[in-house]
């Protein structure tokens, strides 16, 4: 063979393999061509996942163009009106922070869905009124110690005592009254609880003599004397207002008596109960509601927790008002088998969320300073025995910082609920 016969061979070797992937090619289209006119399906393997959620870089060429800037026309209107905006946009964000500043010192916002039982004077000490010896020394009957010393009521004492009050977003005080209370510090009391913006209930003590006579003259003493300054709940239909009185242990007179009770003011009675049928004796005899007072579970019926909600539900049903009392613990001397330890607040925490929970509309603490049973909130002396009386900083504020979180949290339980706060009490709309 030739040289030049075998050099076109080898040409035409190398052309054999371009020729066949185009004859491939050609008939791959053609039956492409001929699924697509039938509408037959086409496997056609997809793009990997990966590929699709991986990032990939994209070289993008960007032209930059020049910046061209264009001066703003001068206009006195605009500017002056920029001007003021911007001068009240300040003058907004300055009351702001004065409103924040002044929560911060007033603490919690204040609600009259929380009442706080109040004392004045404090009964530092037993009646020893047997022993007539000047020469004989007495002993604080209390356990806890106040920060404050043994104090005797004063307007600095109520300004200190109605400042940490208010802080807390405590809006009622209950105070706790009996005839022997001097008028004049009574009145000193309640002018200073309206400085802070307190209204008053009266909690109506068993004291010697007390009839349900003497009641109705107490309760139209306090509303001659004092209507501006009382706490009141609206009843829609005949558009007036009903006063709270708490009466404690109504169950020292006779059920059947209270009946009889003629209300200045509208008062609207809150029974303490102790027991279950106290809540059938306390509806029969007329009573607008109950509450439980002690601080210490599982002391009586009405004060042990787990039967909030069958009282709630009795009240629900009878169109009662259920208050439970909440407290911070118990410790009185000559019951110790009430005693209940605070358990570095704990004790505080289980009452408060036991009463949320329930859905009550109105929570009352006892007490800001009952120390003989020693159920308070006020400031105590930290010492062993009850160092959980103060925060982990030192100071004594402790469960005046409960109170405070608590209220919080029963406000925004409230929240969740309907915005109409209005219930049939005795066939009156009353709204809280």
């Amino acid at each position: 063979m030739s040289f030049l016969k075998l050099f076109k061979a080898t040409k035409m070797m190398k052309l054999v393999p371009l020729g066949i992937l185009t004859v491939c090619i050609v008939v791959f289209v053609m039956r492409v061509d001929e699924k697509s006119a039938v509408g037959a399906k086409i496997d056609i393997n997809p793009i990997p996942f990966t590929d699709l959620v991986t990032p990939r870089t994209v070289t993008v060429e960007v032209k930059k163009k020049a910046m061209v800037i264009v001066p703003e026309k001068y206009n006195e209107a605009n500017v002056r009106t920029r001007l003021m905006q911007e001068k009240i946009r300040r003058l907004m964000a300055k009351n702001q922070d004065v409103a924040r500043d002044e929560k911060g010192q007033n603490g919690t916002e204040l609600t009259r869905h929380v009442h706080i039982l109040y004392y004045a004077p404090v009964k530092w000490f037993k009646d020893n009124s047997r022993n007539s010896s000047r020469d004989r020394r007495e002993t604080p009957n209390i356990i806890f110690y106040p920060a404050r010393g043994l104090y005797q009521p004063t307007r600095e004492i109520f300004q200190e005592h109605f400042r940490e009050i208010r802080s807390s977003g405590v809006g009622v005080l209950v105070i706790s009254w009996s005839p022997a209370v001097n008028l004049k510090l009574l009145k000193l009391l309640v002018n200073v609880s309206r400085e802070h913006n307190l209204t008053i209930a009266v909690s109506i003590e068993s004291y010697p003599g007390r009839t349900i006579d003497s009641i109705e003259r107490n309760i139209k003493f306090f509303c001659d004397t004092f209507s501006e300054h009382l706490h009141r709940i609206h009843i829609l239909p005949r558009n007036s207002l009903m006063t709270i009185f708490y009466i404690r242990e109504p169950f020292m007179l006779p059920w059947a008596d209270w009946r009889g009770l003629r209300r200045s003011c509208n008062a609207l009675l809150i029974a303490h109960i102790i027991s279950k049928d106290h809540t059938s004796l306390a509806r029969r005899a007329g009573f607008d509601g109950f509450y439980t007072l002690l601080g210490s579970n599982g002391a009586t019926y009405a004060s042990t927790w787990k039967h909030w909600q069958h009282l709630q539900k009795f009240a629900t049903q009878y169109r009662m008002l259920f208050i439970p009392s909440v407290a911070p613990g118990f410790a009185e001397r000559k019951r110790s088998m009430r005693q209940r330890h605070r358990s570095n607040g704990q004790y505080y925490g289980v009452a408060w969320r036991t009463a949320i929970r329930l859905g009550v509309p109105i929570i009352s603490i006892s007490s800001y300073n009952d120390w003989p049973h020693g159920d308070q909130i006020e400031d105590a002396v930290s010492r062993v025995g009850f160092k959980d009386y103060s925060t982990a900083s030192g100071k004594t504020h402790k469960y005046l910082q409960l109170t405070s979180h608590w209220i919080e949290e029963f406000r925004k339980h409230r929240g969740k609920s309907p915005a109409d706060t209005c219930s049939a009490l005795f066939n009156n709309t009353v709204c809280l």
